[in-house]
């Protein structure tokens, strides 16, 4: 009998992303979001379905959620990266902050920042 051989155990890095997304709601309001996600297609139509059901701020029937950026980090940094970025949205008043992580915005934004290590600007 053959000596087996050693299988090495592998250990996935998979990557999370930190991303910002929007979606018009029914009164045509802008209604922005940062999140933290393993698989973009996957929550982009998680967003889609469960904000087409939400009581306030609803997605219309023929709506989809739209990411504008992301960038892939680790699940720790993806998590406080988020936090960090939330915190500094509220502050600046880039809209009315509500429940899931979005900002109501009346207006759309021109652009929004994010900070990792350095700081991107981002256009909506």
């Amino acid at each position: 009998m053959p000596p087996k051989k050693l299988e090495r155990q592998v250990i996935s890095m998979e990557k999370e992303y930190l991303y910002v997304g929007h979606y018009i709601d029914k009164n045509g309001f802008y209604i922005l979001k940062i999140g933290t996600t393993n698989d973009l297609k996957r929550r982009a139509q998680e967003h889609t379905r469960n904000y087409k059901k939400s009581p306030n701020f609803t997605m219309p029937a023929d709506g989809k959620f739209i990411y504008d950026w992301w960038r892939p980090l680790s699940k720790y940094n993806t998590l406080r990266y988020e936090d960090k970025n939330r915190a500094k949205w509220i502050a600046e008043n880039i809209g009315e902050f509500v429940r899931n992580d979005r900002f109501f915005c009346p207006e759309k934004p021109v652009s929004v920042e994010i900070t990792i290590r350095k700081t991107y600007q981002i256009a909506l």
